[in-house]
């Protein structure tokens, strides 16, 4: 049975990576969500998606250039619509108390850090220790490096390489496209994390079932591609809308 994780909640109705849209999320049965993490200025990992504040606050400016609580006194929630006025950022601890309560399992996508030194993988694997989450985390990030530091600091939680073409490009890893199963079994992660474009090649799923590699698929919204991803043996379907994705694949085990 694959999980169904909202994508930074239930983003199509919610503003994305709050807590309104980790709630929707769950009440549409979704078994969890897919999430972000950067660090503040004073080293507290938060949840949010882009690097700046612009698209989905009515602040403006960098995550990294401000504290916790600078960040605290901006509204994540208006843009989407009045009924979430309101919405602060969450900070990981937050969202490690609600998916501890709340969430079968929970994907945390490590952003890539504008400092080479940064704490956030430690920071990180701290909280999930903390709730005891070990066995309910998945950890991915496009910089590999940085899961590889990961895996070497608490090899009992799973990884994952996430990946699309504009990534690759970016972090010149051209090799995973030509043979990625391979390419993540090399690395020793648990999982891939593709965008749903890559499991168009034929038999593509089991080749990473084959190498001991579950999939993890992003982002799938429409109904009869949930259900191949699900015929195929795909571990996690990550989507905007949970409601339409678990009918769809409640549909198919019917």
């Amino acid at each position: 049975m694959s999980l169904i994780l909202g994508h930074r909640g239930a983003s199509a109705y919610a503003p994305d990576n709050t807590r309104a849209a980790f709630e929707l999320a769950v009440q549409m049965g979704a078994d969890g969500v897919e999430t972000d993490i950067h660090l503040t200025k004073d080293g507290i990992p938060v949840i949010q998606h882009n690097y700046e504040i612009d698209r989905n606050s009515n602040g403006k400016g960098y995550v990294e250039e401000m504290t916790f609580e600078e960040l605290k006194q901006f509204d994540f929630g208006a843009w989407k619509g009045e009924q979430f006025k309101g919405e602060r950022i969450m900070s990981l601890e937050e969202c490690m108390e609600f998916a501890e309560k709340n969430m079968k399992f929970i994907n945390l996508e490590l952003k890539q850090t504008m400092h080479v030194d940064s704490p956030i993988v430690e920071k990180t694997i701290e909280l999930v220790k903390k709730y005891h989450m070990l066995d309910r985390v998945l950890l991915s990030s496009f910089d590999h490096k940085l899961m590889q530091k990961a895996q070497l600091q608490c090899p009992e939680i799973l990884i994952g390489a996430l990946y699309d073409e504009s990534e690759v490009k970016q972090n010149n890893i051209s090799e995973i496209l030509k043979d990625a199963p391979q390419y993540v079994a090399d690395l020793g992660f648990d999982f891939a994390n593709p965008h749903v474009d890559y499991l168009c090649e034929e038999g593509i799923v089991d080749k990473f079932t084959e190498k001991g590699i579950g999939v993890a698929v992003w982002t799938v919204d429409k109904p009869y591609i949930a259900q191949q991803c699900f015929e195929r043996g795909v571990k996690c379907v990550i989507t905007n809308k949970p409601d339409v994705i678990v009918k769809a694949i409640r549909a198919v085990c019917d």
